[in-house]
């Protein structure tokens, strides 16, 4: 395939023809516009829902917000132990865009049983969380896998960042809508617990119905035929998924660390720190600065219409300069953002650091969806995503589990911020080694 920029415009099909890549581009785009619904509602109406309704009385013995941590902490265990087996299956199989909408097809589900489980059915609500969690992640690895085989260079810099610009908007509105039926559920004859679970239903088929455009387009060459018992590096493929990822895992470090096995432990050191920081912002403000519903949603808006030009801009500044100022300018904010954590003591102070979190949130996974994108070798699309992914997730299960500990011992959510920083600092002194090898 070409490597210019135009690979946003133009591709080949597995036979060689020339196709139109703006059905494709888009319908890649809309995949983070629906599945965002779910990240924004999580950390809004979701994690309210939890810890105000469900888990008001310390049914479990803890603080709710102690509940959603660890909840989220065994869901982001699970994702590590699914995504590489799975990806590599689905390398092995060309079948990206096929595990992609199982994927969609299960969160979508587990969101819509959501609405109907009672706030009685504590265990059934914690695991259909879970559920949809890991689902949401399995959608996020095969999303990216997909990312090499539409563009390269400088054009996957710019889908990258139109995809989460399209993620933060699409999230802005479904969370918008979903408020809406919360905020009348007198008029609509509800209860708020009754409106959160209409609100969680509409999720579901927003995830389902905005991923559908992209079941009818072809993303760009795959491996197909012969060329499927290659791994990309001249190296014959495993007779099994589990074979072929412990394969492609000793690759990375054969004849010395390959600069991309670096890339993905910076990486996931970073990622889990985002992933997890964005989790439990939301229960910190709830906790903290005894923040409503409604009040959170406007935080949490305000950081999505914020969040997409700064996507956006981080990927100019990636293509105009390079990867590495543009991440080095993400990094800076993120360590800015988890130093001054500690010193908010206002709702002012909380908006303030909620804008500048705004202004890096996007740009930093985008960047960095970016730098694995162009590294994976050709067949390997999948695992090299997985294996980002299970690096992430158990990094931060590590760093939810801490939380959680310290939120519980001390009684102070804010405390585990700490682990937040140190791992973040710990990740972007292993991408600098990165960037000097490559």
């Amino acid at each position: 395939m070409n490597q210019k920029s135009d690979h946003l415009l133009a591709a080949c099909d597995s036979n060689g023809r020339s196709t139109s890549r703006w059905p494709a581009a888009i319908s890649w785009m809309l995949l983070d516009w629906a599945a965002s619904a779910f990240s924004t509602i999580s950390i809004t109406l979701l994690v309210a829902y939890v810890e105000k309704i469900v888990f008001a009385d310390n049914a479990w013995g803890v603080p709710g917000g102690v509940v959603w941590a660890w909840t989220l902490a065994t869901a982001m265990l699970a994702s590590a132990l699914v995504a590489p087996v799975l990806a590599a299956w689905a390398d092995r199989h060309c079948s990206h865009k096929q595990v992609l909408f199982a994927s969609v097809l299960v969160g979508s589900s587990a969101c819509l049983f959501l609405g109907i489980a009672p706030p009685e059915a504590r265990l059934w609500i914690a695991l259909l969380i879970g559920l949809g969690t890991v689902a949401f992640d399995m959608a996020a690895i095969f999303t990216g896998s997909l990312l090499p085989s539409m563009t390269s260079g400088d054009g996957a810099d710019r889908l990258s960042a139109a995809g989460f610009a399209a993620g933060y908007a699409g999230g802005a509105i479904a969370l918008v809508a979903a408020t809406a039926i919360v905020t009348a559920h007198d008029a609509l004859g509800l209860s708020t617990a009754g409106a959160l679970r209409v609100a969680f239903v509409l999720v579901g088929i927003w995830w389902l119905a905005f991923s559908l455009p992209a079941a009818c387009v072809q993303f760009g060459s795959v491996l197909t035929g012969s060329t499927q018992a290659s791994s990309g590096s001249g190296q014959p493929r495993a007779s099994t998924s589990v074979g072929e990822l412990i394969a492609f895992a000793r690759s990375l470090g054969a004849g010395g660390w390959h600069p991309l096995g670096t890339m993905l432990l910076g990486a996931v050191l970073v990622l889990g720190t985002v992933q997890t920081a964005i989790s439990q912002f939301s229960s910190v403000a709830l906790e903290e600065f005894h923040l409503d519903p409604p009040a959170l949603v406007r935080l949490v808006l305000l950081v999505q219409l914020l969040a997409m030009p700064g996507a956006i801009a981080i990927g100019w500044i990636s293509v105009r300069w390079s990867r590495q100022v543009a991440l080095s300018i993400c990094l800076t904010g993120w360590a800015a953002v988890l130093g001054l954590a500690f010193l908010v003591n206002s709702p002012g102070h909380l908006m303030a650091l909620a804008i500048l979190l705004a202004l890096v949130l996007g740009g930093v996974q985008s960047v960095l969806r970016t730098s694995v994108a162009v590294l994976a070798p050709a067949g390997r699309f999948g695992t090299t995503f997985g294996l980002m992914q299970v690096g992430t997730k158990l990094a931060g299960f590590a760093a939810s589990l801490i939380f959680g500990a310290v939120y519980a011992a001390s009684g102070h959510p804010r405390g585990g911020l700490v682990m937040l920083l140190v791992q973040l600092l710990a990740g972007w002194w292993i991408l600098s080694r990165a960037n000097r090898e490559r």
